[in-house]
């Protein structure tokens, strides 16, 4: 059962590179919360207005290690993610392991929350 969480993973990352505000208007729940690496946190509002707007612009997104866990209806993805960011005309480089919290609605699933931890380089 992890591959529709895994090809709707695919589809958030997809829509992000894409800056697609309609396909992740449908992905986050109205509630969502995400908490970047930085500590800052966002809702569906405002992560949808930086991308539309341009502020936040995702240039590479490549995850790996991604493990899909179940309980009930609500699925968390954990794994590795490193990412090519231009915010607000600065070019950022990111690597960070990920959650990312999917619950089922009458429809589909939906985003209710991603949390990022940077990771730091290794010597």
């Amino acid at each position: 059962m992890t591959s529709p969480i895994l090809a709707l993973e695919d589809r958030r990352c997809a829509a992000l590179l894409s800056a697609d505000v309609a396909e992740l208007t449908r992905l986050f729940a109205d509630d969502l919360l995400w908490i970047h690496g930085s500590g800052k946190s966002d809702g569906k509002t405002g992560m949808l207005d930086n991308i539309g707007s341009g502020r936040t612009k995702y240039l590479r997104i490549e995850s790996s290690q991604r493990k899909v866990r179940f309980f009930g209806d609500i699925a968390f993805v954990d794994g590795a993610v490193a990412m090519e960011l231009n915010l607000a005309g600065e070019i950022k480089q990111v690597n960070s392991r990920f959650t990312i919290c999917w619950a089922r609605t009458a429809d589909d699933w939906q985003i209710i929350h991603w949390q990022s931890t940077p990771l730091r380089p290794t010597a």
